[in-house]
């Protein structure tokens, strides 16, 4: 049964900050809601909840409590935990350059320190995630050409529901992508802004690169139904993301 947007919120703002301010006491330094759930493009019942919990030390009974005395809500409201220490989040920021960048982005403090302003991010680090990324997004495709080739009845549907998970993936590397080259959040009047629309996204993606229009603005459009043949649109997809794949590769700030 699809949740309301009022009680998806109440679930995650209270409900679920008071578990954990119950179950970690002294330990809880933050909870923060952070991804699509902050976005326009958020579904009720459909996407994930992403919630990031910052503690001061790993202790396992709490993990285990959390786990036991939460996991009805999380199921109920798909609402995706990420429990880390404070000194585990900020030693990363090198290896999930891409993630902590949407993170810091787009987040809301619902309980404690804003522990983003923690973050040192780096453009190199950023590059080597965005690149690696896309090469595992057009694996991924790959592999779903494959599947496209055994023509039956049930295969177009199952593609769908394929791209429709792995798009997901895509808009979080194009919003990397467009930090390569400048843009930054709405928020930030000195450089151009990182849209939220799919559409508007791979758009912008396209205009900073010098792509001409193609299959990716096509699948954005997919979400309002205007979808063509799953096996063509993949053929499109394969070669625009082994384009952008070498676009990245050669990348330098202010020589792209």
């Amino acid at each position: 049964m699809a949740r309301s947007r009022e009680s998806i919120d109440k679930a995650v703002e209270v409900d679920l900050v008071a578990l954990a301010q119950n179950v970690f006491a002294d330990n809880l330094v933050s909870v923060i809601a952070y991804g699509s759930y902050l976005r326009d493009t958020f579904r009720p019942g459909a996407s994930d909840v992403n919630v990031l919990f910052i503690i001061r030390e790993a202790i396992g009974d709490q993990f285990d409590a959390f786990g036991r005395d939460g996991h009805r809500l999380m199921r109920r409201f798909t609402i995706t935990p990420l429990v880390l220490t404070r000194d585990e989040f900020r030693s990363s920021s090198d290896v999930f350059p891409m993630e902590y960048s949407d993170l810091v982005d787009v987040h809301r403090v619902l309980y404690g320190e804003d522990v983003t302003s923690d973050l040192s991010l780096s453009a190199v680090h950023l590059r080597h995630e965005v690149e690696h990324q896309l090469r595992g997004s057009l694996v991924s495709l790959r592999q779903l050409a494959v599947a496209a080739g055994r023509r039956r009845p049930f295969v177009e549907r199952a593609l769908r529901r394929e791209l429709a998970q792995w798009q997901g993936t895509l808009w979080a590397v194009l919003r990397g992508v467009l930090r390569l080259y400048g843009y930054a959040p709405s928020a930030d009047p000195t450089s151009s802004p990182i849209p939220n629309d799919p559409a508007a996204l791979v758009d912008a993606v396209n205009r900073a690169v010098g792509f001409e229009p193609g299959p990716l603005l096509t699948l954005a459009r997919c979400r309002n139904g205007a979808c063509p043949d799953s096996r063509e649109m993949i053929a499109g997809l394969l070669d625009r993301l082994s384009e952008l794949v070498r676009v990245v590769d050669r990348y330098q700030r202010g020589t792209a």
